[in-house]
Formats: C-alpha cells, sequence, structure tokens
C-alpha cells in the first residue's frame, strides 16, 4: 500500500510537464473606425434590436422561430452535445474504479471429467481494479481543454444561428410587407388602365381614335395583371419561407405594420471596430476552434513519448463463503507499465504534421471571418445612407411623374399630344411608385443587416 501511495504521489509530481505549443491569438490589422459611420461610437449590446420598430407583429413572429425553429434546436443539441464530450474527456484525468465478483463451482467433477472438461476447484471472489494513466506529457488535459474550447465554440455557434434566425425573419417580414405594397399598387395601377381601355375602346368604336391606342391601352393593362399574377407567386413564396423559420406548415402570414409605418432608427452605435471581435458569435466560435486545434498539436506531440500507466487490484478470494472475509482472504497487487513507440514508419510525426496543418487552416478560417466581419458592417452602413438616400430622390421622382401624368392626360383630352404619351408617363409613375417601395423595403433590410453584422446586440 505505501508503494502504490509514493507511485501515486511521484505521478502527481510528474503531472505538469507538457509538450506542444500554447495558444497565441493571431494578430490582426484592425481599422481604427468604419470608413462608412456617421454615427456615435457607442455599444448595442444589450439591445433587443428587433424592438426599434415597435411592430408586435413581428416580434411575436420572432418569438415564436425562437422557439420552434429547427435550426435553432438542432445548434443548440450539439451544445448538449459538446458538453457531454467535456465530460467524457474529463474522466480520462481521474483513476477507473471497477469491480469484478466471481463465483466458480466444481460440484459436477465426475460428470464434468465424463464430458471431457476440466474444472478447477471451487473458487469465490470479489475485487476491485484500479487503472491510472498518468498525464506526464499532458496529453489528457490537452484533450480535455480542446473538447472546453469545442463546447464553448458550439455554443457561439448556436448564438450565431440564433442572431441569423432574428436577422431573416425581420427580412422576409418587410419583404412580405414590400411585396404586399407593391401588390395593392400594381393592382390599384391595373384598375386605372382597365378604365383607359374602356374609354379608348368607346372612342375607338365612335371613330374618335385609331386603332392603335386601343392595343395600346390592352397591352399595358395586360402588363399589369401579369404582374400581378407575379407578385402573388413571390408573396407565397416568402410566406412559405417564414413557415419552415417558424418550423409549421404553410399558413397565411400574419401582417402587423406596413413598411412606411415602421420606425427607422436615424443612427445606430456601431461602436469601435475591435469590439466586434468580441461582439460578434462567429468570431468567438472560430477563435475558440482554433484553440482546440492548438490542443491537438499538443496531444500529438505527447503521443510521441511513453505513457504511464498505473493498475491495481485488491480484493478478497476463497474457496467458501465463510472464509471470504476474513484478513486470509485479502489480495492485491500494483503494477506500473511504460509504453512507448519506437519505429512506426513516422507515423507518430506525421501525426503532428497533420494536426499543425489543421491549425494552420484553422488561423486563416478566423482570419476570414474577421475580414468578412469587418466587410459586413462597412457594406450595411453603405446599404443605409445610400438607400436612406435612394428613397428620397424616389419620393421627389415619384411627385415629378404624378404631375407629368396629369398633364399628359389633360394636352391628350384636349387634342394636343398622343396616347402614347399619356401611357409613358403613366407607366413613368406606376415604375416609380413601385421602386420607392423597393428603396424603402431595402432601407429596412440595410438596418437588420446593420444590427446582424455588429453581433446581434448580444
Amino acid at each position: 500500500m505505501k508503494n502504490l501511495a509514493l507511485i501515486i504521489l511521484l505521478g502527481l509530481v510528474l503531472v505538469g510537464c507538457k509538450v506542444g505549443p500554447k495558444y497565441e491569438k493571431p494578430e490582426m490589422q484592425q481599422p481604427p473606425k468604419y470608413t462608412q459611420a456617421a454615427t456615435s461610437t457607442d455599444s448595442i449590446t444589450n439591445l433587443a434590436w428587433w424592438e426599434v420598430y415597435q411592430d408586435e407583429t413581428l416580434k411575436g413572429l420572432i418569438q415564436t422561430a425562437l422557439d420552434s425553429n429547427l435550426n435553432l434546436l438542432q445548434a443548440a443539441a450539439r451544445v448538449e452535445e459538446a458538453k457531454a464530450t467535456l465530460g467524457f474527456n474529463k474522466a480520462n484525468l481521474y483513476p477507473m474504479l471497477n469491480y469484478n465478483a466471481l463465483g466458480r463451482a466444481a460440484n459436477f467433477r465426475d460428470f464434468a471429467q465424463d464430458a471431457g472438461v476440466a474444472f478447477s476447484p471451487n473458487m469465490l471472489a470479489v475485487l476491485g481494479n484500479v487503472s491510472w494513466e498518468i498525464d506526464f506529457w499532458g496529453k489528457l488535459r490537452r484533450a480535455n481543454r480542446a473538447a472546453f474550447a469545442e463546447m464553448m465554440a458550439a455554443e457561439e455557434a448556436r448564438k450565431t444561428v440564433y442572431i441569423s434566425l432574428v436577422a431573416q425573419v425581420a427580412e422576409l417580414y418587410f419583404n412580405l410587407r414590400g411585396l404586399d405594397e407593391r401588390l395593392a399598387i400594381t393592382k390599384r395601377t391595373h384598375e386605372i388602365r382597365l378604365e383607359y381601355l374602356d374609354i379608348i375602346s368607346k372612342r375607338f368604336e365612335k371613330g374618335n381614335v385609331s386603332e392603335l391606342d386601343k392595343l395600346q391601352a390592352q397591352q399595358i393593362a395586360a402588363a399589369a395583371e401579369s404582374q400581378i399574377y407575379a407578385l402573388e407567386r413571390q408573396i407565397i413564396y416568402v410566406e412559405n419561407a417564414l413557415n419552415v423559420l417558424l418550423a409549421r406548415p404553410y399558413r397565411p402570414i400574419e401582417r402587423g405594420k406596413e413598411n412606411q409605418d415602421q420606425t427607422l432608427p436615424l443612427d445606430i452605435p456601431v461602436g469601435l471596430p475591435s469590439e466586434l471581435l468580441v461582439r460578434r458569435p462567429d468570431i468567438q466560435a472560430a477563435e475558440q476552434r482554433l484553440m482546440a486545434q492548438t490542443e491537438r498539436i499538443g496531444i500529438a506531440v505527447a503521443m510521441r513519448f511513453p505513457s504511464i500507466s498505473l493498475t491495481g487490484m485488491m480484493g478478497v478470494a476463497s474457496p467458501s463463503l465463510s472464509n471470504l472475509f476474513t484478513p486470509e482472504a485479502v489480495l492485491g497487487t500494483v503494477t506500473g507499465q511504460l509504453t512507448g513507440p519506437i519505429f512506426n514508419f513516422g507515423k507518430n510525426k506525421r501525426r503532428v504534421d497533420v494536426e499543425r496543418a489543421r491549425a494552420v487552416q484553422s488561423a486563416y478560417e478566423y482570419e476570414k471571418t474577421v475580414l468578412t466581419a469587418f466587410a459586413e458592417v462597412e457594406n450595411s452602413l453603405a446599404e443605409i445612407r445610400t438607400y436612406r438616400n435612394e428613397f428620397n430622390a424616389r419620393r421627389v421622382q415619384k411627385a415629378a411623374t404624378e404631375k407629368s401624368l396629369f398633364l399628359s392626360k389633360a394636352l391628350y383630352d384636349n387634342g394636343y399630344t398622343s396616347f402614347l404619351q399619356v401611357l409613358d408617363a403613366e407607366r413613368e409613375s406606376f415604375n416609380a411608385e413601385f421602386e420607392k417601395s423597393v428603396a424603402l423595403e431595402n432601407q429596412l433590410v440595410a438596418t437588420v443587416r446593420l444590427y446582424k453584422a455588429l453581433g446581434g446586440g448580444w
């Protein structure tokens, strides 16, 4: 027993030795500020950003998605898997205790001999087995830290799915409300064009206009009708996409505010670029995966060195039950074992090379994730600025085309211009209103993308 204690104590003293590289965070060149930012550098870390729009229907859809979305549930299950894997690796750090009970009888010795089977004498035994691999080179500790980093990466990946899910629901919702608006515009335009067609047809019957005017009126009315069907089809597509995110079969999506009634934040605090590295979960996940891969290099290096393990057995054994728990029946053994590679044709060295190459890949992936994050923020800031300006320009365009249409109708009715000019003015008016709706939708979506690019308020 004393020898066993000394060996275990020696193992604990030696367990502090580790081989392999230490993790070093990659050096990244960071811009001092966002070039497209015209707002303050305050943080939005604690902001539930989708509440900015003050649309209760949108909030309800987002909450339903957060409760039911299959991708998010799958990501949560991966976190639980990573936690279980961490627990599995932690167990390897400690001694393992197993038990073994044996009962053997030779009551039928004569029958057994006739059958050609040899039995040993009666034996009863209760044994406990202890085995422990001393983590001399840090292999098990590195495996434990790699599992912990993978668990953290899985948690950050879950946050990424969360942020993406909220953004997808909001984007599709604004897309849906934009399509609703454009469908209403197109239906109204179709009704107006049918009125044109009716008037022109009556004038044609009276010989006041040429057949060309009638055909042109038919053409633009049919164009508006076909646009209605195309928009209805797109609405079904968007509703189906939303229902998939909500984890339910198709049903019409409930509507809240129209896009023109949504509250648009004028200034969104974007923070500093350096804050993005800790705010965005996909960056955190990439770094955790790099940490895990660095630990795996140490595991591979440790596998090139001998492993030290202790095994011990203690229990009682006796031919009779009455003597099983007497001092004479007690037995025990302690064994130390040293195993290591000698010549494996470079296999162990190549294992280290493989893990190092994977670590290089993980480092590049981390750098790419950071650069992509900076680019997404810059793009979103540019989108907000340009779509806001575009929307204002579209409003001016719409007002001008409405006045142009009014004047063209007056000139046509008094015989000063052709019906073609009226049609051109009407088409310009319709297109301007249509594009104004698209610009407003894009402006709303751009704010969603900025919040997502900034880390979604985590």
